[in-house]
């Protein structure tokens, strides 16, 4: 039986994470950083509505869907794969799972919940979006990361794959 579809498999959870960690990349450089450069109920009100859009977006679903096509092919990866090329597409999913999809459900999204209640023009608001620009960034960060490694581990699956012979 040929595996031939795995290493197409590899290259595209890498491209897809890499996609998603150049988004994630690009808002901390210089959205939020722009957004934080503005009156603060201007920057709140952009973000309300940009929280409001990236929800129905293919991005979001990238996020999921790597999650869980990422754990399922590791799993799929114990049954045929050995060596270095299994460690890799193990390892992807535990880098991916904390450092991008946890991050983005129990960091970045409450945070983002949090703002969306709060009256844009409002003291409490304003109190709130400087601590919010520099968490909500911080968290970025590490999700940009998570991406990052998570496409470099793909890539290097899909290079151990064809080295060792295995597809």
């Amino acid at each position: 039986m040929t595996y031939e579809w795995t290493l197409y498999f590899c290259l595209f959870l890498a491209l897809w994470s890499a996609v998603i960690g150049g988004v994630f990349s690009a808002f901390s450089e210089f959205v939020m950083s722009g957004l934080l450069r503005t009156a603060p109920a201007g920057g709140i009100e952009a973000m309300q509505h940009i929280n409001r859009t990236v929800i129905k977006t293919q991005f979001v679903a990238g996020i999921l869907s790597i999650a869980l096509f990422s754990v399922l092919f590791a799993l799929y990866s114990t049954t045929i794969f050995e060596g270095a090329a299994l460690v890799t597409l193990i390892l992807a999913p535990i880098v991916y799972l904390p450092m991008v999809f946890f991050m983005t459900i129990f960091g970045n999204v409450p945070m983002n919940n949090k703002l969306e209640r709060l009256d844009h023009t409002t003291s409490e608001a304003e109190a709130y979006w400087v601590k919010y620009g520099r968490d909500w960034t911080r968290l970025n960060h590490i999700r940009t990361l998570g991406s990052v490694l998570t496409a470099g581990l793909y890539i290097i699956a899909a290079i151990t794959l064809i080295t060792s012979g295995q597809v």
